[in-house]
């Protein structure tokens, strides 16, 4: 009989202690929408030559892609990017996210996937550096390079 009196209370001390767990692991799970506030902004690639890249992230789309060396190699100049609208995102572990969203290309312009929703995986320890599972990994607020507003032509003195 006292045994029956033991098991109720720690029955009920356990299912308590389980469904605590599982609201806790749920709220991490879930999918917020838009992009996490500590990656928003601008973020350079400081590849050599001309691997140099960008990526910015808004509240609700990230654009990216190379920039090219200007005519007159005073810089670097953006192309025209591409990216993700309709973000939504979910916290993996602390610091590493899954961002999803609907593909899109810039005017004039077809990516392979255009319209399709593509998945990747980021990792930013601080607001200073962002990290990338696959492709140009290591972006970082400031670029070591020049950017240009445009492709400024050389002129010459006639």
């Amino acid at each position: 009989m006292k045994v029956r009196k033991l098991i109720l209370p720690f029955m009920i001390i356990c299912l308590f202690i389980f469904a605590l767990t599982k609201s806790a692991n749920a709220d991490a799970a879930t999918w917020h929408t838009g992009t996490p506030k500590v990656i928003r902004g601008n973020w350079y690639y400081n590849g050599s030559g001309e691997q140099k890249a960008f990526i910015t992230y808004t509240k609700t789309l990230s654009s990216g892609e190379l920039f090219k060396q200007s005519d007159n190699n005073l810089g670097y100049y953006k192309l025209p990017g591409y990216g993700l609208k309709h973000i939504k995102y979910k916290a993996l572990r602390h610091h590493i996210y899954l961002i999803t969203g609907i593909q899109y290309s810039p005017k004039g312009a077809s990516v392979q996937f255009d319209g399709q929703r593509l998945s990747y995986k980021v990792k930013a320890p601080n607001k200073k550096n962002l990290y990338f599972y696959k492709g140009f990994r290591h972006y970082t607020r400031k670029p070591n390079f020049k950017i240009v507003k445009q492709n400024q032509q050389a002129t010459s003195n006639q």
